[in-house]
Parts: structure tokens; sequence; C-alpha cells
């Protein structure tokens, strides 16, 4: 997340004592002890509160999102095709060449992939000098419309844009939902031959494959695909920007969907590292395989949010919004620490949630993933986390310990460095101190942290701590090698 927009606040200097009284740390040459309030119930929801306040948050939506507005009638792209080739094709032969039915007749799925299908279909409308992308044009409009749309779920749409006018908006979709509806006023329509507006206002709708206002810009074949996948305009250029450069939130699509597929491929392969573990959430209504979820954390480091409905998901950023904007009106701070001027509180760095904060601040000023004086302050931090579990009545310290480790060992390749070894060491107490079992004197829940988000480290430093424990003798009766199961 960057974050170019943000203008930090100025602090006068006969300021200063009040200012940090009432923050999350204090100055070195200061003497105070007030106790400060902060976060309790972080969740992921936070981070992208703060990219929305900052004006750095895209949503990237796909057709589940007009399915959803308009309670399923939206076409998905299977249903526009077969609805395409019935309009050609009166006697279904040619639709029984594309589809496969079930025993009532319905169409369950294409024999050959849909651009192909898509593909075949132009060179049959264009044998009958029409045109398939009219055709498309004329199926989602007819479906699309005033009548359709859920009047509910457009007004608590409309109330949350409205508030919040600088979000991205990127979307496959064809329709016009969004600058016809959700943002009528402001919206700006952009896709690929179109004019570029030179102004900057109004809210940008990113047609990365085209869309209604314009047929012959729909991005439908396999050629059409092709030349998307290779070209390098301005648009494209612009839209990956958008991805690499910003908290993206994926409404609306399938993990299986193609389209998502290429495109997170593309962003990946070109994507700067950052101080987090991801800035990509995919949202969805139904539960995920815990296989896939592991899977897209890992090759694209996407956060599955399951179990959450669109009305939901806009309702829990702004739950936390309040929060996000006092995490980011402190990120002036952060600086200061790393430079050794300031230091946090014990009371702070007790909290299980003040790494995250701490991580979400270094992303919003853009500290690279690479940046030593930044490692140097986290594995401080991590030593002081040590002492704290070596506390009466610290046994949420030694959970907390495992956590911060996993989450530093997700967003930084610690191995070959040379801040391993004092790693290891830390990671090598942590590990000494859980138990798989509850015996007293050991962490079950520090155990637990260790085996549940081991596949969120990066893969060197899976290898590097599996290494540890494979080497190394542990009391039987923790089950420490049993974590890497």
């Amino acid at each position: 997340m960057k974050l170019a927009a943000f203008r930090a606040p100025q602090i006068r200097l006969w300021s200063i004592k009040v200012w940090f009284t009432e923050s999350i740390f204090v100055v070195k040459f200061a003497n105070f002890a007030k106790p400060e309030t902060v976060m309790r119930n972080y969740n992921e929801y936070l981070d992208i509160s703060t990219s929305l306040h900052t004006n750095s948050l895209t949503l990237f939506v796909g057709t589940g999102f007009s399915k959803y507005m308009t309670n399923g009638k939206a076409p998905n792209w299977l249903e526009l095709l077969v609805d395409c080739t019935k309009a050609i094709d009166k006697e279904d032969k040619l639709l029984n060449q594309l589809f496969i039915s079930d025993s009532s007749g319905r169409i369950k799925e294409p024999i050959y992939d849909l651009t192909i299908c898509a593909q075949i279909l132009e060179g049959e409308f264009l044998k009958k000098r029409k045109s398939i992308k009219e055709q498309i044009t004329k199926i989602i409009k007819s479906k699309i419309n005033e009548k359709t749309i859920d009047k509910n779920k457009l007004e608590h749409l409309q109330s949350f844009f409205s508030k919040h006018p600088n979000i991205n908006i990127v979307t496959t979709n064809y329709d016009t939902i969004f600058s016809d509806y959700v943002i009528p006023i402001t919206s700006r329509i952009v896709i690929e031959g179109s004019i570029i507006p030179r102004i900057n206002s109004g809210q940008n709708i990113y047609h990365i494959h085209g869309c209604v206002n314009r047929p012959e810009s729909i991005i439908l074949t396999i050629n059409d695909y092709y030349n998307f996948q290779n070209s390098n305009n301005y648009f494209s250029r612009k839209f990956f920007t958008l991805l690499q450069e910003t908290t993206v939130a994926i409404l609306g699509y399938s993990l299986g969907d193609f389209n998502l597929n290429s495109i997170l491929n593309e962003v990946k392969n070109s994507k700067n590292e950052s101080f987090r573990r991801t800035d990509i959430y995919y949202i969805t209504k139904d539960e995920i395989a815990e296989v896939i979820e592991k899977f897209y954390a890992i090759t694209y480091g996407i956060k599955v949010i399951q179990n959450t409905s669109t009305d939901s998901f806009i309702d829990n950023i702004v739950s936390q919004y309040d929060k996000a904007e006092k995490l980011i009106e402190s990120v002036i701070d952060l600086k200061n620490v790393i430079s050794g001027t300031h230091e946090y509180k014990d009371e702070f760095l007790k909290l299980k949630i003040s790494l995250t904060n701490i991580l979400l601040q270094a992303a919003s000023i853009g500290i690279d993933s690479k940046d030593k004086d930044f490692i140097q302050t986290l594995i401080t931090l991590l030593e002081k986390k040590k002492t704290y579990t070596r506390e009466d009545s610290a046994w949420a310290q030694y959970e907390h310990l495992a956590d911060w480790l996993i989450e530093i060992a997700s967003i930084i390749v610690v191995k070959g460095t040379e801040f391993e070894a004092k790693f290891i060491e830390i990671a090598t107490y942590s590990l000494n101190n859980s138990s798989k079992k509850l015996y007293r004197g050991y962490s079950w829940h520090a155990w637990q942290s260790w085996h549940n988000r081991w596949h969120e480290m990066k893969i060197e430093n899976q290898i590097m701590l599996e290494d540890i424990i494979k080497n190394k003798t542990w009391p039987s009766k923790l089950e420490i090698p049993e974590i890497l199961e």
C-alpha cells in the first residue's frame, strides 16, 4: 500500500509532550506514564480500512457482484454464450456441439474453453452478418436494469461510495451497474480505446475487458484475450499499477476463474515486496477448503475472507474506519522509533496487535522489505517480546511471540541474512516453550500457532525452521516435530 497522497500532520515543538502522551510510545527524553488506549479487536478489515482512509483501496469486481446486485438475474459468462448460441441456433445443433447438458436439458458446462466457444460463435455470427458483441450488449441490458437491481442493496452501496469517493474500481464485467446506478453522477468509465479524461475529478471505473457502452471493446474470444494479455498500452499499465500499489479487495469471482488467475499471476511476477503479508483480499460468501486457501496464500499472497456477503464486507470496513484513521495519523512516529529517538511503551508491545499496527504503518510510508534498519527494529521488538514471557502471568506473551515470529517470517526472507541467527535463537526459544498438549509451564496456544500458520511463512523460512526442528533434540512430550505434519 503506497501513501503518495497522505501528508503527515505537522507537530510543533511546544505540543510534543501532549502528542506523545496520547500516542502509543514514549519519547526517550521525557517521562510519560499515562497508559494509552489502543485497538484491541483487530482483524483483516483494519488493513483494508487503512487503505480506504489513505485513498489506496481498489475493488476488483467480477460477475458474482452483478449476480448479487440482481439476485441472480445477471448472466455469467457461460450463460451469456448459451444465450448467444440460442439467438442464431433455433434447432440447438450448434448448442449441442459446444455445450454439455444435464438430464433435464439444462446447460451445465462447455465442451471447450469458453474463449474458444466464443471464437467459434463469433464466426457463426459473422456468417449471418451479425455481431456477437452487439448481441451480448442486448442480453446484458435486458437482464441488468432498474427492474432487476435490488433496491436495498443499491442504497447500501450508494451510501458507502458517497462517503468514500476515492475508491478505485476495476472490473472484468461488461455491465454498467456502477456507472449507471451505484455512482451515476461522479463515475467515469475507462475502457480500451476510449478517451481518458484529463480533468482529475470523478471516480474512474476501469472496464478492463470492455463495456456494453462500446460493444467493440468487449474482450470475449481467445484472440481478444491473447491481444489483451500481450498489449502494453496506457490502459494495461495503469491497471497493473493499481494492483501493485494499492490494497485490492476481490469481489464476485470464483477462485478457479481463468481471468482472475491470469491477472493475479501477472501481478505476482511484477509486484514489489512490502512489509505486509498480503495486500490482496478475496471475499466470498462461501466456505473455502483449507487446501485451496493455503494455495492462494502461498502462490499469490491472498488472504481469503470467507462466509462474508458484500453487505457484511462493507459494514465491517466501516466499523474499523475510525481506528484506521487514528492509526494512520500516528504513522509519522514510526520513523522516530527506527531512528532511535523514541521507543514503544511496554503496555503497547504487550498487546498482540501491536506488531500488526507497526507493519501497517511501515507499509503506509513505503518502507522496503529489505530495509535493514527496520528489520533490526523488528528483531529488537521480538527480543522485547521474549522478555515479557518471563514475567508473572505472561502466558499470552508466549502465543504472541509465536505469532510475531510467523508474521515476520511471512513477509521477510530471513534465511541467509545477517538477522538469521538471532531470529533462529528467538524461534527456538518459542518452540522450547510450546507444547501440543496441556503441560504446566508450556504454551499450548503457541504450539497451535506454529502448527496452524506454518504455511503462511515464506518457503525459504519454512525450510530454515524445518531444519532446526528436525536437527535438534526436543523433549518428546512437547511433540515439536508434529508441528510439521
